[in-house]
């Protein structure tokens, strides 16, 4: 889990155009230029981000399954880890058509998320974490995405600790935009609460993706990160 501290890259992002100034978080807000229908004005640096990407859902799940194809394990740092290329990751844009300001953007990413600097990263943690740059709307509708790409198996229900990833992956992608995120314990408390209440969970020790989306929105960690509020920032212990 993003804990604050160093994860790939030394430096975090940062595009003078859309991150100076910007305060709601990744889970908020609309998308004006390219995907932005809102002009709300305390938006975090990745929302801002989303709202000057091109890049679709749609685009962004057919990338998913461009990068899957070339995605192997035993290349990266740990043999288990299925894992894609710097060079695979720009030949799977090529193949869905991302625009090319928004491939320097994901190219960037990339580098903060490779952890060992051998130029490979976890191909759906990272496809997972960058998903909020395509969502719209609110907090769900961002969940909801999230949790489609990270799907690959269309299963419809996640483990304990595929929320867990999923929640990390994002929180993640928002430091390195140098937004205030929240801690992997609070990550932890989330997913805790919201296996607790879950009436799936109780039986399949799994969680339907929409009670998920019933439960998770509205906590109160949840809320707080969305509205600007996290503790955490990038490079920080």
């Amino acid at each position: 889990h993003f804990s604050g501290n160093r994860v790939g890259s030394s430096r975090a992002i940062f595009v003078p155009s859309v991150a100076h100034g910007a305060g709601l978080s990744v889970l908020s807000s609309s998308r004006s230029m390219g995907n932005d229908q809102s002009n709300g004005a305390n938006r975090m640096a990745i929302a801002a981000m989303a709202g000057v990407m091109k890049i679709t859902k749609s685009q962004t799940l057919k990338l998913r399954d461009a990068c899957l194809s070339y995605t192997v394990k035993g290349a990266g740092d740990d043999p288990s880890v299925p894992t894609m290329s710097r060079r695979d990751f720009r030949v799977a844009m090529a193949e869905v058509g991302v625009d090319d300001n928004d491939g320097e953007i994901l190219d960037r990413l990339f580098t903060m998320w490779d952890k060992t600097g051998d130029d490979r990263v976890h191909t759906i943690l990272f496809l997972t974490g960058i998903s909020p740059l395509a969502s719209v709307m609110d907090v769900s509708t961002k969940l909801r995405f999230a949790f489609e790409v990270f799907d690959v198996n269309h299963e419809g229900s996640m483990r304990h600790g595929d929320v867990e990833s999923i929640l990390a992956a994002i929180n993640a992608t928002a430091s390195y935009f140098g937004d205030a995120v929240i801690t992997s314990q609070q990550i932890e408390i989330i997913v805790e609460d919201v296996f607790k209440s879950a009436t799936s969970a109780v039986m399949e020790e799994k969680i339907r993706c929409d009670e998920l989306m019933d439960e998770m929105p509205s906590h109160p960690l949840v809320v707080q990160f969305a509205s600007g509020g996290g503790t955490m920032r990038y490079g920080t212990k």
